[in-house]
C-alpha cells in the first residue's frame, strides 16, 4: 500500500481534476476541447453498486450550476483504469452526450488511442504515449477500491415467495405469505373453478 506521504493530493477528486487538467491540451490536440465547466467525482453511477457501469457522464442542463458531472465507480482498481475510464467520459462530455458512442465519439476516442468496440472502449498503447506522463506528474491517487462488504445501507429484503395451487383444476401462483395469512381459504381465481388454493405446507389458511 502506497504511504500517505507519497500522495501530491489529499483527495481522489484534487487528483481526477489534476489529470483533467492536464488531459484537456490533448483533447484540444484532437480537435474536441472540453467545455470549461467538468466536475469529476468517484461515487456510485444511477445504476448502484451491482451495476457493470464503471464511469457516467451527465449532462449540463442536468446539474443547477451547469456543469458536466462525471461520476468513475469507487470499485475500480488502479490508477490507470480509473484514467482510461475519466477520458472515455469526458469524450462524451467534449462531443456532446447527445452523441452517444456514434461516429462523433468513435473518431475522437480513436484519436485518443482508444480502440475496440465504442460500447467498452481500451486503451491503447496510444493513450499511454499521452495519459503515462499525466499520471507520472500527478503521482498515485489517494484511494482504494471498495469492495462489496458491509455499509450502512439497509439490506436488501429478500421476499419468500410461496406456492399456492388449486387442488381441483392445478392454477399454480406465487404469493407472499401475508397475502394468504388470515383467511379461511382461498378460492380459485379461474373462473370456472370451485376449487381452493392450497401451500406446500397444506391448505392456504
Amino acid at each position: 500500500m502506497t504511504s500517505t506521504s507519497n500522495y501530491q493530493y489529499e483527495t481522489r477528486e484534487a487528483w481526477l481534476n489534476a489529470f483533467l487538467a492536464l488531459a484537456r491540451p490533448h483533447f484540444v490536440r484532437v480537435g474536441a476541447p472540453l467545455p470549461d465547466k467538468v466536475r469529476v467525482s468517484v461515487g456510485f453511477t444511477s445504476q448502484g453498486l451491482r451495476s457493470n457501469r464503471v464511469g457516467e457522464c451527465w449532462h449540463e442542463a442536468a446539474s443547477t450550476d451547469g456543469h458536466y458531472e462525471i461520476f468513475l465507480k469507487p470499485t475500480t482498481d488502479t490508477d490507470a483504469r480509473i484514467a482510461t475510464i475519466l477520458t472515455a467520459q469526458l469524450i462524451h462530455a467534449a462531443v456532446g452526450i447527445d452523441a452517444g458512442r456514434g461516429p462523433k465519439y468513435k473518431a475522437v476516442a480513436n484519436a485518443l488511442g482508444f480502440t475496440g468496440k465504442m460500447t467498452s472502449p481500451y486503451a491503447s498503447s496510444d493513450w499511454y504515449v499521452w495519459a503515462l506522463p499525466i499520471l507520472d506528474i500527478v503521482g498515485p491517487m489517494p484511494y482504494a477500491a471498495l469492495t462489496d462488504g458491509k455499509s450502512t445501507a439497509k439490506p436488501k429484503q429478500k421476499t419468500n415467495l410461496l406456492k399456492v395451487e388449486c387442488v381441483s383444476c392445478g392454477w399454480l401462483a406465487r404469493v407472499t405469505a401475508k397475502h394468504i395469512t388470515g383467511h379461511d381459504h382461498l378460492n380459485c381465481p379461474v373462473p370456472e373453478c370451485v376449487g381452493v388454493l392450497v401451500t406446500d405446507a397444506g391448505e392456504a389458511e
